[in-house]
């Protein structure tokens, strides 16, 4: 920590979205497809503190084989290899349109999205995830900056302190004590945060769980390594490894 950006074939990434866009490139290049990397471009990144551009997490992503133009062919593999490597595309459904090549690669963010949309804060997501994700690299130019760090890097830690907002509550106060920190001197929380090494990734064993939504009209959709199947009451799922499911109820 913090997080280094490289220059990866003309687009500025964080080094473990840059290794994660090889490994995919790898991938598909072993199934005759050529990796195509569009973007983003450069200057689009600039004083925007909504977006993982400036964090080098967002990438635009096409593939090429053999003269195929079929649009749709070519976002079903994009998305068939790019979402088990940890990838989450920017639409919801692999259906051509606006944004359909755009990436995002969450890596050590995403235990934060997901502690906030379980605690039903899904509209503070996108903008902790930014947060944390800018932050991460030095490029954060809004306030709080070493409250938001430090939120953040809890958050990475494994320890559940809310939205990355910039505000030391009871949550995040709970938090830096855990680890046996003063919570009133934020320098010092901040070194040693900073001088923190992430854990490595474990390898995910296959699971399985279930949803439940008894009299409920839905559809749902999986990708990458999640498996689903139409039980009854809801739905049984197999979980391979990183994927995406999509659930809409009602209608």
């Amino acid at each position: 920590m913090p997080v280094q950006l490289v220059n990866f074939r003309g687009t500025t990434l964080t080094d473990d979205t840059a290794k994660a866009v090889e490994s995919l490139d790898r991938k598909v290049t072993e199934s005759g497809w050529k990796l195509l990397i569009l973007g983003p471009v450069p200057g689009s990144e600039d004083h925007n503190l909504k977006s993982l551009v400036p964090a080098g997490r967002e990438i635009h992503l096409s593939l090429e084989r053999n003269g195929d133009l079929d649009t749709q062919n070519i976002l079903n593999a994009l998305w068939g290899y790019a979402i088990p490597l940890g990838f989450t595309p920017q639409r919801r459904y692999p259906v051509p349109g606006e944004g359909d090549l755009v990436f995002h690669f969450y890596g050590p963010w995403r235990p934060l999205m997901d502690r906030l949309f379980a605690e039903g804060r899904g509209h503070l997501v996108w903008p902790s995830l930014c947060c944390a994700s800018l932050v991460d690299v030095q490029r954060w130019q809004g306030d709080k900056t070493v409250e938001r760090f430090i939120q953040a890097q809890l958050h990475r830690t494994g320890h559940n302190c809310g939205p990355v907002d910039g505000v030391i509550g009871p949550r995040t106060a709970r938090a830096i004590e855990a680890l046996g920190l003063p919570r009133a001197d934020l320098k010092a929380v901040q070194g040693h945060l900073q001088g923190l090494q992430d854990n490595p990734p474990t390898l995910i064993e296959r699971r399985t769980g279930s949803v439940q939504l008894p009299g409920q009209k839905f559809t749902l959709g999986a990708t990458g390594g999640l498996k689903v199947t139409r039980t009854k009451t809801g739905a049984a799922l197999v979980i391979d490894g990183p994927g995406r499911l999509v659930i809409d109820v009602g209608g």
